[in-house]
């Protein structure tokens, strides 16, 4: 074989190498996991219980924070949810106080609220629930929540972010806060309203 024809084999082989590649890197780059930072900024946690069967209690934890990954074409991902336990607001100072103390939350030895999940349910490419483990008060119970919404834009391109609605029910007794019952219920539902930006890959 002349030189010259070799030598524009070996390019064409060369070409075909790099191409397979870069379509192999850019399909796994399609596929590979989004992570979303959830904004504290934008994130609401509250909670609502019933109060003396008459009515019902609000309140809200103004800090939170945590991490989303999600990998929709294989169903999976894991959600890591964290709320600062002395950020409660109920719209009364004594109560709040009160809260914090070591008759409720003790936040002076249990300072954060965790839901950790592995196991997202998915219908389709849309997350619609998790399963995990919701660590409260240095106890840790199965907890499932439902997502109610979730709604995702990337305007600008590079500012993708998504809006989350979360909810789910808990029995406060199951993490040993049993106090004030049943004057104070005992069944707390939870409502989470999410902002989170991708942040990978």
């Amino acid at each position: 074989m002349p030189a010259a024809i070799a030598a524009r084999a070996w390019r064409r082989a060369l070409f075909v190498i790099a191409t397979s590649q870069a379509i192999a890197h850019a399909d796994n780059a399609a596929c590979a996991p989004e992570v979303f930072r959830i904004e504290p900024e934008a994130t609401r946690a509250e909670f609502a219980v019933d109060h003396f069967w008459v009515t019902t209690l609000h309140g809200r934890f103004a800090r939170a924070s945590g991490t989303i990954v999600l990998d929709s074409a294989e169903h999976a991902g894991s959600i890591d949810f964290i709320i600062d336990a002395d950020s409660v607001d109920t719209g009364w100072t004594l109560r709040d106080d009160f809260i914090r103390s070591e008759h409720v939350f003790d936040v002076s030895r249990f300072p954060e609220m965790r839901f950790r999940a592995t196991r997202l349910a998915f219908d389709q490419s849309t997350l619609v629930g998790a399963s995990g483990q919701l660590t409260m008060h240095n106890v840790t119970r199965p907890v499932a929540v439902r997502i109610e919404r979730m709604e995702c834009a990337a305007e600008p391109p590079e500012d993708h972010r998504c809006g989350v609605s979360v909810v789910s029910s808990i029995k406060r007794s199951d993490f040993g806060m049993g106090l004030g019952l049943p004057f104070v219920g005992d069944a707390v539902d939870l409502s989470f309203h999410l902002s989170a930006r991708r942040v990978s890959p």
